[in-house]
């Protein structure tokens, strides 16, 4: 929060040697009296001057007044969760394609408006402009009327197509929660009228009682499900627990505490080394709820969530999901993860470097994402440069089922490697268990296709699905072809008895490793898959050794770093293209070829064409075992 950042940088840096103390003393703080350091601090008048002129800019624009139909919805000034519909809300009736994206209007808001909002605020209360103060209170007197305050029907798409009531709770009630809190916190309580006051407190309880109802009668599917590891049931649980402390927590403290016990069950579930479930784009969502309502507990001298050890080992995972090259691991449903976007997370990295200290948090800031203009950037860069520390140049992640690797922390020169496997816990995962990467410096030679966003036509199959992965595929099925009908024989089952494929390591070390995953459950015609990973700086060696249940054609991907209209050359065992060089050898004849296939890790925010080797069994065979070699054509063995 950029407001909080001013107000934690002046006391901060007040505090001699800003120790790990005095960082948890302003961890505790109020809101409003961190921001009170802002306004006498001279160091900070120039920072202070362009936050203020900044949030004079955004308070002209319009209050946001919530839309009733879809073409009041499109010409709001929140970005539309789709422009246009799907595939996979096709099957919506016009009725209930309204209802779903008004929903998420709703939601979009609350993304929007838990930062914008308490940005006035802070403001307002920084230079007792009349002005701001009258637009923060006509934001948060529109905030009240809203019932609820995201509205139902978020749940709707091709597999539940009608709108049958209430579905409950959903993220945006967690960020509308938070940003009504957050401004009134920043807000000198004389600021807000007598019926402002008793308008948000109705709009707090009502919302309360909406959400106690949710966990009562398991309404909502995460409820049912009993899905804690889910940022879809930890915003709501945020929210219930931050309308408890806006209520007062001594008249909410059953519910308080059940919404603390569920928040502490959140972490536990995720990994034991800091790895989240739901991978890299939800962790963001995940993570930044869970750094915030563990603050808003702490500050009533609740230091249950903010001591939890998920939240002090999270940033050392999030730290190497750097590759070389300018790469993130992109694993998972990850948008906004392709080359170059290595600011993707610099806020949340920002808050985990001052909630946690964390010197990883720290040296990714400094050395790869930057420092953002949030209230967390200024104060992490008033840490000092020698508590940053890289974190080791590789690790096995047992829950995540993930392997990195690095030669070195140069991103021009290191060779950077990841394996996936899977545990029966994943979720917004992809059919990747057995993908292998791999990267030398800035040339990508095997990737994975990527997530775009979930409005790409062919997201299903040639994206997520085997297709978009260095991985097995049973039968000759074309990418286009892969419906969930061909694919429950041709491709991974992502349930929780199919998903586990455990990775063995063998070896790491600064020159390279040896590890093996085995998918043997996770295909329906598959007996067997267990593939060997061995590598070093210059080259990947996989072997794969495949047994089906009945004879099928047998296809391996190979996904290259290089566009699919790269020069290549094909000749018995080796296929070139560009610098890439593949070669290999089976006990069965295979055949190769070059097809183009799309991507969104190679460019950002547009899908590209790549070239990718297809390597077949000329003819259906029930066992086959393959060796294969990737690396740059300049290179020598090591």
């Amino acid at each position: 929060m950029r407001f909080v950042l001013l107000a934690f940088a002046a006391a901060f840096c007040a505090c001699a040697g800003a120790d790990d103390r005095a960082r948890d003393e302003l961890t505790h703080a109020p809101l409003r009296q961190l921001l009170s350091a802002v306004a006498t601090n001279s160091s900070l008048a120039e920072v202070r001057a362009k936050f203020i002129a900044e949030a004079k800019h955004d308070a002209k624009k319009p209050v946001l007044r919530r839309p009733c139909t879809l073409e009041e919805l499109r010409k709001w000034r929140v970005t539309l969760k789709y422009k246009t519909r799907p595939p996979h809300m096709s099957a919506l009736p016009d009725k209930e394609w309204e209802i779903f994206c008004l929903s998420q209007g709703d939601n979009n808001a609350g993304g929007l408006l838990k930062v914008e909002l308490p940005h006035l605020a802070a403001a307002a209360t920084l230079t007792g402009d009349a002005m701001l103060f009258e637009r923060v209170s006509a934001q948060l007197a529109e905030l009240a009327t809203w019932s609820p305050l995201e509205r139902r029907g978020w749940s709707l798409n091709n597999s539940k197509p009608r709108f049958k009531g209430d579905d409950g709770a959903w993220l945006g009630t967690g960020w509308l929660v938070r940003a009504i809190a957050d401004t009134v916190d920043l807000l000198p309580p004389d600021k807000i009228s007598p019926d402002l006051r008793v308008a948000l407190e109705s709009r707090m309880a009502d919302e309360l009682a909406l959400m106690e109802k949710d966990w009562a009668t398991k309404r909502p599917w995460y409820v049912r499900s009993e899905a804690a590891h889910s940022n879809q049931w930890i915003l709501p649980n945020e929210a219930l627990v931050r309308a408890c402390l806006f209520l007062g927590v001594d008249r909410h403290r059953e519910t308080c505490e059940a919404g603390v016990a569920r928040l502490l069950r959140s972490m536990d579930v995720q990994g034991t080394d800091g790895e989240f479930v739901e991978g890299l784009r939800y962790s963001g969502l995940s993570l930044e709820s869970l750094y915030s309502i563990a603050r808003a507990t702490a500050r009533t001298d609740d230091s249950r969530l903010l001591a939890h050890p998920f939240l002090q080992k999270f940033p050392t995972w999030l730290v190497h999901h750097f590759q070389p090259g300018g790469f993130l691991i992109n694993a998972f449903d990850s948008p906004g993860s392709s080359r170059g976007n290595l600011s993707r997370d610099q806020n949340l990295l920002a808050t985990a470097a001052f909630v946690t200290g964390s010197p990883h948090a720290l040296w990714g800031l400094r050395t790869r994402a930057g420092f953002g203009e949030t209230l967390d950037a200024v104060l992490a860069a008033n840490i000092p440069a020698s508590r940053a520390s890289a974190p080791p140049l590789f690790a096995s992640y047992a829950k995540a089922t993930r392997l990195n690797w690095r030669s070195s922390w140069d991103d021009d020169t290191a060779t950077g490697l990841w394996l996936r496997g899977g545990h029966a816990t994943d979720f917004h995962d992809h059919m990747d268990r057995g993908h292998v990467n791999f990267i030398i410096g800035q040339r990508a030679l095997l990737i994975e296709a990527g997530t775009l966003n979930y409005a790409v036509p062919n997201n299903a199959t040639h994206l997520r699905s085997v297709a978009g992965h260095n991985v097995l595929q049973v039968g000759d099925a074309a990418p286009e072809k892969l419906t969930p009908a061909v694919l429950a024989n041709a491709g991974q089952i992502l349930t929780t008895k199919r998903r586990a494929a455990p990775i063995t390591v063998e070896r790491m070390g600064d020159a390279g490793g040896a590890a093996s995953v085995d998918a043997s459950a996770c295909y329906e015609s598959v007996a067997k898959w267990k593939r060997r990973v061995e590598w070093n700086r210059t080259s990947v060696s996989i072997e794969d050794e495949v047994e089906l249940k009945q004879p099928d054609i047998v296809q391996f991907r190979w996904h290259l770093g290089v566009p699919a209209d790269a020069p290549s050359r094909t000749s018995t065992g080796r296929i070139t293209a560009g610098d890439i060089s593949l070669a290999y050898t089976a006990d069965q004849t295979v055949a190769g070829r070059i097809e183009s296939m799309p991507n969104a890790t190679l460019a950002p925010k547009e899908i590209t064409q790549h070239a990718c080797i297809v390597l077949r069994t000329d003819q259906p065979v029930q066992r086959l075992k393959l060796k294969t070699q990737v690396k740059l054509t300049s290179a020598t063995t090591e």
